[in-house]
């Protein structure tokens, strides 16, 4: 992913849909293959605690654009490939052939793919497959296509984990649209065309009103991105309901890293993974003591040799008790602003000293890290389950 357009990861976020496993139909390499997906996936926790909204988006809510209804998992992604577009300095037809491109071809969903297609080979069909491990809301199988673009990994546009990603989906449409001749003057559909190469190159003009009409309303917010230097957004997810006084799983996700020595430190919290841009909410009534990038840089993901937590949100809870959210995409609260368990502190990123999307969290009594998986546990809250609550 680029450095320039990947600030906006911010963009959405949102809960997705897993699926767990192919058809049994495919070759016993692709079932092997699935076989690593993680068991978090394969058997969620059915949680009784409020869960984080499946439809939070930094879209918004659904919207009837052109006479077409469109959820806020569409309306999120509609802005993520709006948001692309401006990061990248492209104008807005840009976003508006790649919005109707992808309208078109997914219906704006990231679609994964089983793997079934009888065109592909037993390998190709266990590495397309794969893409069912990846978070995706929706399922296709025409040859390796996946995404919200249909993209093939076979034909080039990347590796099945590079695709899955919708930042860099869109990010490899633009690529290859800006090297189409005169691609801001000819028709919509020629331009869209001379990128897919589909089989039904015509149908991408029926969807030109909805994408015109679409970016119109999310261009504002996609050149705000662009020009933004900092790591905070809107709080446009809703809270959750939490019973006063109580402390609750600050996010949804697998605990990947646990607390303990890495490497001949300490990794002071643990890391829960999910999609990017997965709601953070906070985990107890608190008051924010610092909102802030506190690395070099944070209007991008970072890396090990980056230093600190990227997007940081710190809570003081009282007692001596403060929670850490570290390595977000973004942050939605100040300093010094009071916010009550479950209120939206953040969405799950990658900034700072950090490899893949996570919420970094930490919990520090009197300003020394405990683990927080004990501590939690000893409030009711379990780590180890999938939802937020």
């Amino acid at each position: 992913m680029s450095g320039t357009a990947a600030r906006v990861a911010q963009s959405y976020a949102r809960a997705w849909l897993w699926r767990a496993a192919a058809p049994c139909a495919l070759p016993v390499f692709a079932g092997l293959t699935l076989l690593l997906i993680p068991l978090a996936v394969i058997g969620a926790s059915e949680a009784s605690t409020p869960a984080a909204s499946s439809v939070c988006s930094i879209g918004g809510t659904g919207a009837t654009v052109a006479g077409i209804e469109l959820d806020p998992v569409q309306m999120g992604h509609a802005q993520t490939i709006a948001d692309v577009a401006a990061a990248r300095g492209l104008d807005a037809y840009a976003a508006t052939v790649a919005l109707a491109t992808a309208y078109q071809e997914s219906r704006i969903r990231m679609l994964a793919n089983d793997g079934s297609s009888t065109d592909l080979t037993g390998e190709q069909a266990a590495v397309t497959a794969a893409s069912l491990q990846y978070p995706h809301d929706g399922l296709g199988s025409d040859h390796d296509s996946v995404n919200t673009f249909q993209q093939r990994w076979l034909a080039g546009w990347g590796t099945v984990a590079e695709l899955m990603d919708p930042v860099y989906a869109a990010e490899a449409f633009y690529a290859r649209l800006v090297e189409v001749p005169n691609w801001q003057t000819i028709p919509l559909t020629q331009a869209a065309q001379a990128v897919q190469v589909s089989a039904a190159g015509g149908a991408y003009a029926r969807w030109a009103p909805l994408a015109r009409e679409l970016i119109a309303m999310l261009w504002p917010t996609a050149q705000a991105a662009a020009a933004a230097h900092s790591g905070a957004a809107a709080a446009v997810c809703p809270g959750l309901p939490v019973a006063a006084g109580s402390w609750i799983r600050p996010t949804a996700g697998t605990v990947t890293s646990g607390y303990g020595s890495r490497g001949g430190t300490l990794h002071a919290g643990v890391d829960i993974a999910g999609p990017r841009n997965t709601p953070v909410y906070a985990a107890a009534d608190g008051t924010v003591l610092r909102a802030e990038c506190t690395s070099d840089y944070c209007d991008r993901d970072g890396s090990l040799s980056l230093a600190g937590y990227g997007n940081l949100v710190e809570l003081d809870h009282g007692n001596g008790v403060t929670t850490r959210y570290g390595h977000l995409s973004a942050y939605t609260v100040t300093a010094g602003q009071h916010v009550a368990a479950g209120t939206l502190v953040g969405f799950q990123g990658s900034t700072g000293n950090s490899t893949g999307v996570h919420l970094h969290l930490e919990v520090r009594q009197d300003g020394t890290p405990v683990d927080p998986v004990p501590w939690l546990a000893d409030r009711g809250v379990d780590l180890r389950a999938s939802d937020a609550g």
